[in-house]
């Protein structure tokens, strides 16, 4: 204790340049953490992170006037965003420009409060006697002070970071250009008062360098406001955000079961139209067999097999070109067919329709039919096409899988649904749809993306439990 009595200038120094860039390296790595879950790219993170931590690091050794630091901190953050967007394959640029002013802003309002915290700290041991009159109390309290305050300053910043993950909850959505305009006024608003404080503390350090002024900076109880308050808007904001993102999507998904139920009653008419017909040929049965014995019994072997040809062709006509058991997925899986006849791509259906499991076959209607609409959109771009789709049933468990060949690999969110980049508001429901029936009948969904003879696979496979 007494060498560090004899050497505290020294010692100070050292000291807080140490828990300094203690704060820096533990700062980028929060910042990394920040940015963990929206990149799919994981490296991207941690490459982002560490050029963060580095420039962040050079710009305070150098000695530069105070402007000049302020536009290398811009320089900070656009170079941060460049970089998570770059090394995430151009994903979401409006949401990594968000992700980063967040980040800035978070990370100095937290040791801005603490540092307003320690001017109260400083003027309340001033004020007792025993500060003045031990120096090795003023040492240890010096010491302990400090790492208390950039210790708690950290654990803040962790737990502003772990409640803004929650609050954000659709991680994956692109960001739009006026999404961003709301998202940002709070941050950007804020982000303008930083300067204005450091100019105030710059002016006062001046001032106490040449005279001019006398007391040491004060503690301000309408900073410390200002620093808590400055958090609620940014949450406020964005939890305001994940909510109407929140409606916009159920109402997105009221469209989409629309549509479903639009299509489940083309699939009845069509099925009572196929109905209809058999009703007709069965009513007309006697007279085709009275005419057929009549042309055999009068030799009229060339009129007869004309007669039971047209016959064939009449009932093959009336028939599904795909039988699976099941009256509506007969339907489904045949007009799927005679689309991917229509967009030369090959179809093959080793699709049966589990009779003995108590799945509704309309349930059963939505999957095929979001299943294999998404497997042949994602097909028409694709040289020799092929879409498959097998059934197989274990005891009381069904899985159907759905295969078709991709351009390229998509992006698996960690919902374990693909993520989008469609620019059409309703695209991305229909594996949701699917996951939601699934999880009715107590399963889940597969996706899975292999390489077969340099080609990618792309492979759904959904699990019901009868």
């Amino acid at each position: 204790m007494e060498y560090l009595v004899t050497h505290f200038a020294g010692f100070s120094d050292l000291y807080m340049k140490i828990l300094v860039q203690l704060t820096m390296v533990l700062t980028m790595v929060l910042f990394g953490y920040w940015l963990y879950p929206f990149v799919s790219r994981k490296r991207a993170t941690y490459a982002t992170a560490l050029l963060y931590g580095l420039l962040v690091s050079i710009n305070s050794y150098i000695d530069l006037p105070k402007n000049a630091h302020r536009i290398i901190a811009i320089g900070i953050i656009v170079v941060s965003i460049l970089a998570v967007w770059l090394l995430d394959e151009r994903r979401n640029l409006i949401q990594k420009i968000y992700l980063c002013l967040v980040f800035r802003l978070v990370s100095w309002l937290v040791l801005e409060l603490f540092s307003e915290i320690g001017f109260y700290e400083r003027d309340l041991v001033w004020k007792l006697d025993w500060y003045a009159y031990y120096v090795e109390v003023a040492v240890v309290e010096f010491i302990i002070w400090n790492m208390i305050q950039y210790v708690f300053s950290m654990f803040l910043l962790l737990w502003l970071i772990r409640k803004m993950h929650r609050i954000y909850v659709r991680k994956a959505d692109e960001l739009t250009w006026q999404e961003f305009g709301i998202l940002s006024v709070p941050v950007c608003t804020l982000l303008i008062v930083k300067p204005i404080i450091s100019s105030y503390f710059y002016l006062w350090m001046e001032g106490m360098e040449n005279g001019s002024i006398n007391e040491n900076i004060p503690a301000n109880p309408y900073r410390i406001l200002f620093c808590v308050l400055s958090f609620f808007p940014v949450i406020i904001v964005l939890a305001l955000y994940q909510k109407l993102k929140e409606e916009q999507e159920k109402l997105i998904i009221q469209e989409s079961v629309g549509k479903q139920i639009g299509l489940t009653h083309r699939y009845v008419d069509h099925i009572e139209e196929l109905y209809e017909k058999m009703r007709a040929m069965r009513h007309d049965m006697a007279n085709h067999m009275t005419i057929i014995e009549g042309l055999a019994q009068g030799g009229k072997n060339q009129e007869l097999s004309e007669y039971v040809s047209e016959m064939q062709k009449r009932f093959y006509e009336i028939q599904p070109s795909i039988k699976t058991g099941n009256a509506v997925t007969d339907v489904v899986l045949s007009e799927v067919c005679d689309t991917c006849e229509k967009e030369q791509i090959l179809f093959k259906s080793k699709f049966g329709y589990p009779d003995d499991l108590q799945i509704n076959p309309f349930d059963m209607s939505v999957i095929l039919t979001n299943a294999l609409q998404n497997a042949i959109e994602a097909s028409r771009k694709i040289p020799s096409a092929k879409v498959t789709i097998t059934s197989v049933t274990k005891e009381r468990m069904f899985i159907i899988s759905v295969k078709n060949l991709a351009e390229s690999k998509v992006i698996i969110n960690e919902e374990g649904l693909i993520e989008s980049t469609k620019q059409d508001a309703g695209h991305g429901y229909g594996l949701k749809n699917i996951r939601s029936i699934a999880q009715k009948y107590r399963g889940d969904i597969e996706i899975r993306q292999d390489d077969s003879e340099g080609r990618i696979v792309f492979v759904l496979n959904v699990m019901l439990m009868g």
